[in-house]
């Protein structure tokens, strides 16, 4: 083949662009890679921050149920009504009513 042969130059222009959409593929991947990892980890964060949300949530939950349990005692009950002045009802006092 002669020196100016177009089918030589476009054999080598051929490889180089062969080589020029791998090398920009691979960078391609890579950023992708980089981005996918970026995300993972920004959703692990925000997974994390609603985790503690939670457990403080129900520890709080846990506690409120505790003082709802205390409030509620007959004991308690009963120091309420005796400190506003109430009394157990008598037995003329009480009226029952049947529902139909």
């Amino acid at each position: 083949m002669k020196k100016g042969d177009p089918h030589k130059e476009s054999g080598g222009r051929g490889w180089f662009l062969a080589l020029a959409l791998e090398l920009l593929a691979g960078l391609l991947m890579g950023l992708v890679l980089v981005w996918s990892n970026i995300e993972r980890m920004d959703t692990t964060y925000f997974i994390n921050i609603l985790q503690n949300e939670l457990h403080e949530k129900q520890g709080l939950l846990a506690k409120l149920e505790v003082e709802r349990g205390h409030l509620l005692s007959p004991h308690e009950l009963r120091r309420h009504a005796e400190e506003l002045g109430m009394k157990e009802p008598k037995a003329g006092q009480i009226r029952r009513m049947e529902l139909r």
